[in-house]
Order: structure tokens, then sequence, then C-alpha cells
């Protein structure tokens, strides 16, 4: 372990340095409320590529995928894996579908009130500010577990400390900044990471430590129960980020078609070698003795307890620069998303531009405030994604439906939706991510059968509702043109310069 003086040092270090260069890479600059929303089309590839991974990896690359790993072995770990280079893959397609039918929007939930109308926007709106909130939160969740083990300093000093920074320079700079944050901290992450993969996998093998591992199965690829938690990690991550506003954003960020899509195929390939190689140090946690399989609360940070036990202090260092950056490249995009979106959605009510950039700054800080208190408390990060991705996985399908059929309509995407989380629910765990709520699986796929009957309800009742209206009402379809002519922009855009 650091010392907790040092450790503290560090996290005022390393706050003050992104505070500072986001504070003045906008200086007296006069933003637009596009430029602070989505920035529209400035971005190139290589700029794209990078904030898309840094805005992807928070610092609960270093803690739940070493749980899964941990928890269920190497086949859900190459689940994890897929399932955030998927992020990526589902834009490739959604993304320009989506720039093609609404060139000037902004958010995703833009699309929803135009796409659906106002009740459906109402009920999706809810379930965003919810799933990013418990983003937030996880993120949050993650920071301060890393920085206190790594340092010993109290939770509520680092998530206070990581809190106030990004709210304040998110707050400031809008999109732009967050951007010009994530450039630099990819540049950073990419190296120091692959350094601290290869250094640790010197240090743990010739110890027997993969001989141990798999002795515990965790390498085994014949057990049931890791390729049911692989395929709810597939499910979940994918879905819950069908409502990421971040990812949105970046869609009308980059500067061309060719160029979001060079960008989300870049962003993809980094994906899985990150990913599984972050969540192999769990399985070496096991193997070496420093967790077991489930053994809560150390298994939820089974990388840093590994760190304690064999990793030199240098390591430590830099395992807690990473945290730190991860968190600040995570937080800013899931907040600025957030933000940008409400004042989309608002700009149509007739507010000048100086209430919506208001209105804007003060739900970022608002919405970090909760999650600053409940990140404090310690809680599983893999759990308080889940819980996230099962509302994803529900609704998911029915709203990117209305993408491509013109028969899906707003009750449609409220019914589904809402029989998915409800039957999901009842084989949701506990957060021993075994027990059932409800209604009990066969072991080890109660998170299967939750995260596989939300889809296949949800799926199922939009498929029949859009079939239903095909053969009664034939002639009741939804005009896509209107989303290209109700969707206006907010001002006009100031001209790229970075």
């Amino acid at each position: 372990m650091l010392d907790t003086g040092v450790g503290i040092a560090t996290v005022v270090l390393v706050c003050a340095t992104f505070l500072f260069l986001g504070v003045t890479y906008i200086g007296r600059r006069r933003q637009s409320v596009e430029d602070y929303t989505v920035s529209r089309n400035h971005a190139p590839a290589n700029v794209g590529i990078a904030t898309l991974v840094a805005s992807m990896f928070g610092t609960w690359v270093l803690l739940s995928p070493g749980e899964t790993g941990a928890n269920f072995g190497i086949i859900s770990l190459v689940g994890y894996a897929l399932g955030i280079a998927a992020i990526p893959v589902m834009f490739m397609f959604v993304g320009p579908r989506i720039r093609q039918l609404m060139p000037n929007g902004h958010s995703i939930t833009e699309y929803v009130k135009h796409r659906f109308g106002l009740i459906p926007f109402v009920a999706i709106s809810v379930v965003i500010i919810f799933v990013i909130g418990i983003f937030i939160t996880a993120e949050m969740t993650a920071i301060t577990a890393a920085v206190s083990i790594l340092t010993g300093s109290p939770a509520w000093a680092t998530a206070v400390a990581v809190g106030v920074v990004v709210v304040a320079y998110t707050a400031y700079g809008g999109l732009r900044v967050s951007i010009y944050t994530d450039r630099i901290q990819f540049w950073v992450l990419i190296p120091v990471l692959l350094l601290l993969v290869i250094v640790a996998a010197v240090i743990v093998t010739g110890d027997g430590v993969w001989d141990v591992a798999g002795q515990a199965g965790l390498l085994s690829v014949s057990t049931p129960g890791s390729y049911y938690f692989g395929i709810v990690l597939i499910i979940g991550i994918v879905a819950s980020n069908a409502f990421h506003p971040g990812m949105w954003q970046r869609v009308y960020t980059v500067e061309s078609q060719r160029a979001l899509n060079r960008s989300l195929l870049g962003a993809a390939a980094l994906a899985i070698p990150i990913t599984f190689l972050m969540g192999m140090a769990g399985i070496a946690a096991v193997g070496n003795g420093s967790v077991g399989p489930f053994e809560y609360p150390a298994v939820a940070a089974a990388l840093f307890t590994l760190a304690s036990d064999v990793f030199p202090l240098w390591m430590h260092f830099l395992m807690l620069v990473c945290a730190l950056m991860l968190a600040m490249s995570t937080l800013d995009t899931l907040m600025n998303g957030l933000a940008s979106g409400i004042a989309a959605d608002l700009a149509g009510a007739g507010m000048g531009r100086s209430i919506l950039m208001l209105l804007a700054r003060s739900v970022t800080v608002i919405v970090a405030i909760p999650a600053v208190i409940v990140g404090a408390q310690g809680f599983s990060v893999l759990y308080v994604f889940l819980i996230a991705d099962l509302l994803g996985a529900a609704i998911a399908v029915p709203m990117l439906v209305g993408l491509y059929s013109r028969r899906m309509p707003g009750w449609a995407v409220l019914l589904s939706g809402g029989a998915g989380i409800i039957i999901g629910a009842l084989f949701y765990p506990k957060p021993d991510l075994i027990s059932p709520w409800a209604i009990a699986a066969p072991f080890g796929g109660q998170m299967f059968f939750a995260f596989a009957s939300a889809v296949v309800v949800s799926s199922a009742i939009a498929a029949a509702v859009i079939l239903l209206r095909r053969l009664a009402a034939p002639q009741q379809q939804y005009d896509f043109r209107i989303l290209n002519t109700g969707v206006q922009l907010i001002d006009e855009p100031s001209a790229a310069d970075d």
C-alpha cells in the first residue's frame, strides 16, 4: 500500500492537472449550445477512437472484469470482453441510421420524443437518467474503492475530490473539453495499462498461480454457469449502452460517416484485449490465494487485492494514476452527455442560449451529488452495473426497432419494455449474484434467466405488435421525414479549431 500522504498528494495533483487543462483549454472562448452539446462534425477518426475508448473505459475496468474472472472464470471473461467490444459494433449499425434519419439531432431522447411521442419520451428519459445515474455511481464506487485500497485514504474524500473536479471542468467546457481530456487520457492510459499487464504477468507466472486457478475451475471451458454469465454480460452491456448519451453524442461529433465507422471499429478492436487482460488479474488473484470466488468484499477488487500481495510500490503508484484518469475520462462523458441531452430536449421550448447553458450545467452538478454520496458506500461495482443492464435489456430492442420499422408505436415500446422489466426482475438475484429475489433458476443461471427473459419477452411483444399492425392497419405508418424536418440545430455551431 502507498503511504496515505503520498496517495492523497497524487489524487490532488492528478485532479488539479485535469482541472487546469480543462479550464484553460476552453479559456474565454464563447461556445454555442451546439458546441457544448455535440460539437458537431469536427472530430477526425483518430480523435474519435481516443474519445470513444477513454469514454468507454472507466475505473471499473480495474475492478469488475477481475471480479467476473474470479467468480465465473475465463469464459465469462470472454463474454465481458465481447460485450464491451459490441458497444461500438452496435453503434456501427444504429449510428449511421440515426445520422441519416435525424442529421441535426443531438440525443437519443430527442429521437424518442419525435418518433414515439411525449409519454414514451418522459418514460425513457426517466430510464436514461436512472441508468446514467447508476453508471456514474458505479464509477464513483470504483474510484473510491481503488484509491482506498491503494492508499488507505477515506472513500468520501476521493469521491468529493474527483466529483468536484470533473463537474467543474465538464460543466464549464461541455463536450469539447471532455473530448480534449479524453485524448490526453487515452495516450497516457494505453501504454501504462500495457506496462502494468506485462509486469504483472511476469510477476505471477512461475509461482503455480495458473495451476491453482485451473484447479479452481476458472480456466475451464466446460462450466455451464460461466457461459450463462458470459451471455448475460454481452446482452446487458450492449443493451444498457443503447441509452448512453455520451455514445450518441459522439455519433454526431465525428466529421463524417466514414470517420464514424473507423472510430467505432478501432474502439472495438482495443476493447477486447483491454477488458480480457484486466479480467485475467482476477483469475490470477484466486490462483495466488489473494481472494476466493464470491468472497466479498475482497473479490470485488480482486486486482487490487492481488496488487497488495505481490506488486511493488511503483506499480501501486501507476495503478492509482490510471484509476484516477479512467474515472475522470468516463465521468465527464456521462455527466456532459446527460446534461447535453436535457439541454437539447428543452431547446424547443423557446429558451435562450444562456438559460439552456445554465440548465445543462446545473444538471451536471445535481446528478453528481447523489453519485458521490452513494459511491462512497463501497457496493459491488459489477452488481451496480447489472441493475442498469437489466433495464437496458428490456427496453433497448423496442426503442431501437423504431429506427427501422414504421409500424412500431410508442405505446408498444412502453408495453414491451415494461413487461420485460417485470419478468426479468422476478429472476434477478440478490447481491451475492446467486440467490434469487423471487423465482429460482438452475445453478449459475439466475442472471441468465433474468436477462434472457427481459430481452425475449420485450422483443416478442414488439414483433407481435408490428406484425398485427401490418395485418390489421397497414396504412398506419410513421413518416421518417418528421425526424429530419422536426429536429433542427439549436444555434449556429462555431468553426472547429482543434
